[in-house]
C-alpha cells in the first residue's frame, strides 16, 4: 500500500494521517478561516461596546429587555448570539444585525472545524 492509499484508509479507521494529500486539505483551515480562534461575540460586545459606554451589565440588560443572566452568559462566552439578540443589540448600538450574526457564525464555524479535525476515539 503506497502512502496515498494509507492516508485514504486512515480516514476510515479513525487514525488521522496528517501527511497525505487528502489530509493536508482536511486539516488545513478552509478558505475564509484562519488557524486562529476568532473572539467570541460576547468578548466583542464587552470590549467594543459595553466597556467604552461605561454601562453596567444590568443597565444594558434592562435596555435590551433581556435578563442579566442571559447577558452575563453571553459576555462570558457561555451563550451565543441568537437572531433575536442580534436585532436587540443592533437597535441599541445602531449597528447592523448582520454584524452580530457574522461574528457568531465565524466563531461557530471555527469551533465546528476544530471539532471535525479532532481525532475520533
Amino acid at each position: 500500500m503506497n502512502s496515498s492509499n494509507r492516508s485514504f484508509a486512515a480516514m476510515f479507521d479513525g487514525a488521522p494521517d496528517r501527511t497525505g494529500p487528502v489530509a493536508r486539505h482536511f486539516f488545513a483551515p478552509p478558505p475564509g478561516l484562519s488557524g486562529r480562534t476568532p473572539p467570541h461575540p460576547g468578548h466583542m460586545l464587552q470590549s467594543r461596546f459595553l466597556a467604552p459606554s461605561g454601562m453596567t451589565q444590568g443597565e444594558l440588560a434592562r435596555r435590551l429587555g433581556i435578563s442579566r443572566r442571559r447577558l452575563n452568559e453571553l459576555l462570558n462566552g457561555r451563550r451565543g448570539i441568537t437572531p433575536d439578540t442580534a436585532l436587540r443589540l443592533a437597535v441599541h448600538f445602531r449597528t447592523d444585525p448582520w454584524l452580530w450574526t457574522a461574528w457568531q457564525a465565524s466563531f461557530d464555524l471555527h469551533a465546528a472545524w476544530r471539532q471535525l479535525r479532532r481525532p475520533q476515539r
